[in-house]
């Protein structure tokens, strides 16, 4: 089916920070055999597609090749495989064989070579350090049910939800593995020449970004941004990668962060929402190839991944996704709820059917027990539209399902005019000329709120920089 969505990010990259050990530290035998490469190699498809397919054309030779350059500082050249996924949250990880992956909505953060170098580094360290077979937490391997459901109700057998294939690699790594990668990752950038202090930047430009989106989004900033989840961090990290540079005799300017190559091969990379996953416009998603559009109840955030559009709460939980209807539209909705609960003790209630906004709609609920005992209200909702459906599976407190009725009856179809108004952005490349200024420079930036604060964001900037006369910045567009 088309991409719904984007994903949650599942390992990222980057807490890059100051270890214990010495810079010149490095593990005795580089861990990247031929079997965990057959592994990788089986589940890189999957992967790709989990995340919204991958990322193809310059943009993606780019990055494999400051990832070759990255191995080969790591002593396993030719041992690796970058790629770039096609969802905008922002994120990075490594699974055993050394298969590498950045997301696009990570590359625009960043604002270098440099910093894209120190990210591959970080993670390439995991692999050579063989954090997957040391970490404290074994891999986890978890559907888009798991997502909702299975965390919640302890479900170990969370079968994949309406045909929803995919598999998310969650690997977590303690602070001693993670402060060894980053001190592996600092050796990386030092041995191929690049700024040492692109790994604090780099860290410095994400922790903007989420506080940005925090605010955009009237969420709290203090709620786990997705390239933290599975690589913990501390308040001072910024501080000790910055002393991690030092200590190695780096300085700010020496050598220059190498910024036109990477701009470069950014120009024209879409920005934020694909069309073929959708987008998310504060409560509202909007579909414009399938047509569909609903809105989160107030106070409610989305998140658009590429297996399910997660709508999140204080007093719920939920996912949206779809697939083709094959039989009735009660059978799908039965088979979605059974599959989400898998083995967890339930009472399954009786469909009912009614119209939304025109569309045959089909509701089957449940009352489920978590690992806590506690009892909650969990519910399927399935929608007809032409040969598919779409369905959200909302979790409650007992008896507070209602807090979803009015995003369940604002499920519809999107016209012919409103699906043509949904557009794509880029990231663009400016010249900065004489009497340029972020206030005037983000006047351009395809938004109509927080311009000034997405600019700066975007481009690593405080507030009150001044720009000089050549200088390249990146900008947002609609794409033409």
């Amino acid at each position: 089916m088309i991409k719904l969505l984007r994903v949650l990010g599942v390992s990222t990259a980057l807490a890059l920070a100051v270890a214990c050990a010495t810079i010149d530290s490095t593990p005795d035998a580089p861990a990247v055999t031929d079997s965990d490469r057959t592994t990788a190699a089986r589940s890189h498809p999957q992967i790709l597609a989990q995340f919204g397919g991958a990322v193809e054309g310059p943009l993606a030779a780019y990055v494999a090749t400051v990832g070759e350059r990255t191995a080969a500082a790591a002593g396993v050249p030719g041992r690796c495989t970058f790629s770039v996924v096609n969802t905008d949250v922002p994120n990075a990880f490594a699974i055993p064989g050394c298969y590498i992956y950045v997301t696009r909505g990570l590359l625009a953060i960043m604002n270098s070579e440099d910093e894209l170098a120190s990210v591959l580094g970080h993670e390439v360290g995991h692999v050579v350090a063989d954090h997957s077979a040391r970490r404290q937490n074994t891999a986890t391997l978890t559907t888009l049910g798991a997502l909702l459901a299975g965390v919640v109700t302890g479900s170990g057998d969370v079968a994949q939800m309406a045909g929803q294939a995919g598999q998310l690699y969650a690997l977590s790594y303690s602070r001693d593995q993670e402060f060894e990668s980053d001190d592996l990752g600092v050796r990386y950038l030092i041995a191929n020449g690049y700024n040492a202090y692109a790994a604090a930047d780099m860290l410095q430009a994400l922790g903007t970004n989420d506080a940005l989106n925090a605010r955009i989004s009237n969420r709290t900033a203090s709620a786990t941004p997705a390239w933290a989840r599975t690589h913990p961090l501390s308040a001072d990290r910024v501080t000790r990668a910055n002393g991690q540079a030092s200590a190695a005799g780096a300085t700010r300017e020496a050598p220059p962060e190498r910024v036109a190559p990477y701009f470069a091969a950014l120009r024209g990379m879409i920005y934020g929402d694909d069309p073929e996953q959708g987008f998310v416009n504060g409560r509202t998603f909007a579909h414009p190839i399938m047509r569909i559009a609903f809105e989160a109840p107030e106070g409610f955030t989305l998140t658009n991944t590429p297996a399910a559009v997660q709508i999140g709460g204080q007093n719920g939980r939920a996912i949206f996704s779809g697939g083709a209807l094959q039989g009735t539209l009660e059978a799908y909705a039965t088979n979605v709820l059974r599959q989400t609960i898998g083995q967890a003790p339930s009472q399954i209630g009786a469909a009912s059917r009614t119209t939304t906004n025109g569309l045959e709609t089909v509701t089957v609920p449940a009352r489920v027990q978590n690992q806590q005992g506690q009892v909650l209200d969990l519910q399927v909702t399935a929608y007809r539209v032409g040969d598919r459906a779409y369905h959200f599976v909302t979790l409650a407190p007992t008896g507070g399902s209602g807090v979803f009725t009015q995003m369940l009856r604002s499920m519809r179809q999107l016209s012919t005019q409103e699906a043509g108004a949904l557009r794509a952005r880029q990231i663009e490349i400016v010249d900065v000329r004489s009497g340029d200024t972020p206030t005037r420079i983000a006047q351009r930036m395809a938004f109509s709120d927080y311009q000034l604060e997405r600019f700066l964001a975007l481009n690593g900037l405080e507030q009150g920089a001044t720009l000089r006369a050549g200088q390249q910045v990146k900008t947002i567009t609609y794409v033409r």
